[in-house]
């Protein structure tokens, strides 16, 4: 039987070299932040090239790594603007709850000090590639299966290595990667997977039957989502960010992905320990009152 696993190949050392600057101009405080550390970059390591605009091809840089300032969404959509070209990423956080983001402002200057000793290492993070016709693109959390028509119950199968596995009826359905399970897939009730496992979660959305829950299976395998000619339309939204018209003509293969995300770990702090953080387990949730 197969089963979620870990990647074997998953950590990979690190050499550091020139590095690509990305983050958003309508942030202050990114601003401020690249002109602090913007000479000790360049000193350090070089600057390959800055990106404030979200406007630089990142599959063509010619970079050895990726520093970003900004939050999960940031990240997300720097993962995609890469394209297969993944190189490995830090990202500092500065956006609210900072799931995929490795280190906040205060530690960037610990952090630095380590990758420019080598003593960092990367991690991969697994995707899923998405196809629908000619449509292809990659997510780094999740592909979202759900209605075009707001109030409107969406009937959705799903088929797993070619045969018909599952049919939801509710909002939709999410696919969703580890690294995403504690995204949507999360809100929606679905597992906390190790972001390392090699897996992909099925989870639906306010599923009409009870009966329904979620479903983890192996990374080996391909989930296909269609609608029946009598179902109503529907929309495919990868990572909260790209979106698309959903229809009976349509079936949307979702596979993992060739080329993982890389992500710098420079030790600062546990993957459990930002969960604890951020989830509140033992206390309170951040940002409630």
């Amino acid at each position: 039987m197969k089963t979620a696993r870990k990647n074997a190949t998953s950590k990979r050392n690190f050499e550091p070299g020139p590095v690509v600057v990305v983050g958003s101009r309508d942030k202050p405080e990114v601003a401020k932040a690249l002109d602090q550390f913007h000479d000790r970059l360049q000193r350090d390591f070089g600057i390959a090239a800055i990106d404030l605009d979200g406007t630089l091809d990142l599959s063509k840089v010619d970079a050895r790594w990726l520093l970003l300032f900004g939050g999960d969404g940031a990240m997300l959509g720097a993962a995609r603007r890469m394209g297969d070209a993944q190189i490995p990423t830090l990202a500092v956080n500065f956006g609210r709850l900072g799931f995929l983001t490795e280190v906040e402002f205060k530690t960037l200057d610990q952090a630095l000090d380590r990758i420019a000793a080598g003593k960092v290492y990367v991690r991969e993070r697994q995707r899923l590639s998405t196809e629908m016709g000619d449509w292809r693109y990659n997510a780094l959390n999740d592909v979202v299966a759900h209605s075009a028509l707001r109030g409107r119950l969406f009937r959705i199968s799903a088929a797993i290595e070619g045969r018909e596995a599952l049919r939801y009826a509710g909002d939709g359905v999410i696919v969703s990667t580890p690294t995403g399970s504690t995204a949507y897939s999360l809100a929606a009730g679905g597992p906390i997977l190790d972001p390392e496992l090699e897996a992909i979660v099925i989870t639906p959305l306010a599923a009409h039957a009870l009966s329904q829950r979620p479903l983890v299976i192996s990374a080996d395998q391909t989930v296909e989502l269609y609608i029946k000619e009598d179902d109503p339309p529907g929309r495919i939204t990868l990572d909260g960010q790209v979106q698309r018209d959903f229809d009976a003509s349509h079936r949307l293969k979702v596979r993992k992905a060739e080329n993982p995300f890389l992500l710098i770990r420079v030790g600062l702090r546990s993957h459990y320990t930002r969960l604890r953080r951020i989830l509140g387990w033992g206390g309170r949730p951040k940002g409630s009152a």
